[in-house]
């Protein structure tokens, strides 16, 4: 329901199934909270933490396309882009070269505040 209703808003969740919570990341400014907090509403054992995050799945996900889109390029410069995940906390996408300490305030500055470590 979140990915299809709320694509700019949601980021992803976790589960806890020892203390019964589901953890909703999401970039603030929607309906979302209260949506998912009403649908919660039938499980009274259940508890919903609301977590923000910087950007949606599919900000995230955009941005990972855009980077291996780059991937020649980056290549050309020395840089060897070996993997591109998201963060499972939804701070942002995440890097993975060989040339990290040298490429890493490139990368930042080129992809801004959305990639979350370069490793």
């Amino acid at each position: 329901m979140a990915m299809t209703n709320y694509p700019d808003h949601y980021s992803g969740v976790c589960v806890s199934a020892r203390t019964n919570t589901v953890y909703v990341m999401r970039v603030p400014g929607s309906d979302l909270d209260a949506t998912v907090t009403r649908m919660a509403a039938g499980w009274p054992l259940l508890k919903v933490t609301f977590a923000d995050v910087q950007a949606s799945d599919n900000q995230l996900r955009a941005l990972v396309d855009r980077i291996k889109a780059d991937t020649t390029e980056w290549q050309a410069k020395g840089v060897a882009i070996n993997g591109l995940t998201i963060a499972p906390n939804g701070a942002g996408v995440v890097v993975e070269t060989p040339q990290w300490q040298t490429a890493e305030a490139d990368i930042k500055a080129r992809y801004g505040p959305l990639v979350a470590e370069v490793r």
